[in-house]
């Protein structure tokens, strides 16, 4: 009997490649997109003293008192972001059938688009500096902490009460990166509250109702920090935070959001093919213009060191 060496010989297999791609981005669903004509504008704040609580009482034939509201202007830069890649004619002729190399292209150009588009957003939520209303945790009143000090219920709700009071609105979306969401799932006081309505695992569902929000959105990305060809090094794209907001489910004028995402209008993004001759192949370009913009900061109340 022949043997196994030659009745078969290794090919790559048609139906099957393995591929490692960045899940869990929250990016596009927190933040509303503001589509815009132009790259830079300005836009219209208006001042907090439209919520001022003024003397209405108007005496018998006396002159109703004046009252003003102040306006100011911010504004938004779009930054372009691109990455293109070639697929050169012999590469394209020699690949296996499994190697589908325009799709597989275009697919890891946009998935490293991203990437980035999801760091960008984590980088400015975490920034305290863009939110008036933010507390950082000691260790001990941490999450993950599960101590009598730490109650992640009191804090959201300490939160709730600060956003309500400043802006006037009540918070629809709370952001908590993957550490925080499992130490808040399994901390006592959370457990506790759930325990005798639901025999469930605790879900960002279940925890929506316990903090009150419409959606509780778990940022599970990470993105690799090393070099090709050095040791591995996988980072999370978000870190020990938890931030609650209130953000608009369609911009419009005069609407209070904490945050936009501003883009042109058209398609998010655009991917361009074109020919060239040396090398001779298809040339994959992916590209999104954008800026993540805070916008009425008093409607987010960031929380950090929270595992």
């Amino acid at each position: 009997m022949p043997i196994a060496q030659q009745i078969h010989r290794d090919k790559a297999l048609e139906n099957v490649s393995i591929a490692y791609t960045a899940g869990g981005f929250i990016a596009e669903s927190l933040s509303p997109r503001l589509k815009v004509k132009n790259e830079s504008d300005d836009f219209f704040v208006y001042g907090s003293d439209i919520l001022q609580l003024e003397e209405t009482i108007n005496a018998n034939e006396a002159p109703a008192n004046r009252s003003r509201f102040t306006l100011s202007t911010s504004s938004y830069k779009l930054v372009n972001h691109s990455l293109k890649d070639i697929v050169t004619d012999r590469s394209k002729n020699n690949a296996d059938k499994a190697i589908k190399l325009e799709i597989n292209t275009t697919e890891i150009l946009t998935n490293k688009i991203l990437i980035r588009k999801e760091y960008d957003m984590a980088q400015m939520i975490q920034s305290s500096s863009n939110w008036s209303n933010n507390t950082s945790l000691t260790s001990t009143m941490a999450w993950t902490a599960n101590t009598t000090l730490s109650n992640p219920i009191t804090q959201i709700d300490s939160a709730t009460s600060k956003i309500l009071l400043c802006s006037g609105k009540m918070p629809n979306k709370l952001v908590l990166d993957w550490e925080t969401f499992v130490g808040g799932k399994e901390h006592t006081s959370v457990v506790d509250r759930v325990k005798y309505t639901s025999a469930k695992s605790i879900t960002p569902d279940i925890l929506s109702t316990l903090f009150n929000v419409d959606e509780v959105l778990v940022a599970k990305s990470s993105y690799e920090g090393a070099e090709e060809g050095l040791t591995s090094d996988k980072t999370w794209i978000w870190t020990n935070c938890a931030f609650l907001c209130y953000v608009e489910k369609s911009p419009g004028l005069k609407k209070a959001s904490a945050m936009y995402t501003v883009g042109q209008g058209g398609n998010i993004r655009k991917v361009y093919k074109w020919a060239e001759n040396d090398p001779k192949g298809t040339w994959i370009k992916v590209e999104e213009m954008y800026q993540h913009k805070p916008m009425a900061t008093m409607c987010g109340y960031l929380i950090i060191d929270t595992a």
